[in-house]
């Protein structure tokens, strides 16, 4: 009896990870691509490949893989959160924001999720949007410094100077921000 492709993938699976622990990284990393030609959808092989291809800075394939990934599974709002981060740091705003909204109704009660949404929205010039986003994320995670301090910016930039201080003098008291953080808000605040 023939095993199934699932078995298949299995089996390239288990092979990559052997080939990896033992530090043969382009075999490993060959098996896993393997696995994912047989059974696109085994998360396990492509969180591993993709860790590897981030570790060797192949942000190009890496990029490739989160794509695939986020069409075939958008469910799984972690891949397309991931596709997102990689695209705002290669700085294309508008790539990151279509992989985000893919994966929209999935990702709505991730506060990273929404606050990743805010801040590309933001860098789009989308201040409005931007700021339901940031409220989004913190109605789920309200003490979360980041989302209040990108809240106020978006707020000042669509002209509400008054609800920005009041973002602002939040995202200071959440002790949640980095020294760099506290300061540019104290900027702000004077």
């Amino acid at each position: 009896m023939q095993p199934s492709s699932q078995e298949r993938a299995e089996a390239e699976y288990r092979r990559g990870v052997a080939a990896i622990n033992q530090g043969a990284l382009k075999e490993g990393a060959d098996a896993l691509r393997q696995t994912l030609k047989l059974d696109g959808q085994h998360a396990a092989a492509r969180q591993l490949l993709l860790r590897l291809l981030l570790e060797q800075r192949n942000q190009d394939e890496a990029r490739s893989l989160l794509e695939e990934a986020a069409r075939l599974q958008p469910g799984r709002y972690q891949w397309a959160l991931a596709l997102a981060r990689l695209q705002v740091e290669r700085g294309d705003a508008s790539a990151a924001w279509q992989a985000l909204q893919g994966s929209m109704a999935a990702g709505a009660g991730n506060a990273d999720y929404q606050g990743l949404s805010g801040n590309v929205l933001q860098r789009l010039g989308r201040h409005r949007e931007s700021a339901e986003h940031y409220r989004a994320a913190l109605r789920i995670a309200p003490g979360e410094g980041r989302w209040w301090l990108g809240l106020g910016l978006a707020l000042e930039a669509d002209g509400n100077a008054a609800e920005a201080r009041q973002a602002f003098l939040s995202a200071r008291s959440s002790g949640s921000l980095t020294a760099d953080m506290v300061a540019f808000v104290d900027q702000r605040l004077r």
